[in-house]
């Protein structure tokens, strides 16, 4: 969810007709505060469906990248000792 807190700018877009009557409605019924508020959520989620995706990406190539790999086993071979001191949740 959009932080309320976020510095917030004046922008104009082109919506078509079925949205804005829809997101009207869903306001009336008091499901979303305000069509404006509707529509900073869609985009806040749309937003955050894009940068997983991008960063899902980012892991599979990371995956497929032998040096990549050699040093996230050499990191984890590193830390196997002090890892096996640590009972429990910490």
């Amino acid at each position: 969810m959009m932080s309320t807190r976020t510095k917030t700018v004046r922008y104009t877009a082109t919506l078509p007709e079925n949205f804005v009557d829809e997101l009207k409605v869903l306001a009336e019924e008091n499901k979303v505060p305000s069509v404006n508020f509707a529509i900073k959520e869609a985009v806040d989620l749309y937003l955050g469906q894009i940068k997983k995706a991008a960063y899902e990406e980012q892991m599979r190539m990371a995956g497929q990248d032998k040096n990549f790999l050699a040093r996230t086993f050499e990191c984890a071979d590193d830390f196997k000792a002090i890892d096996g001191e640590v009972l429990g949740n910490w």
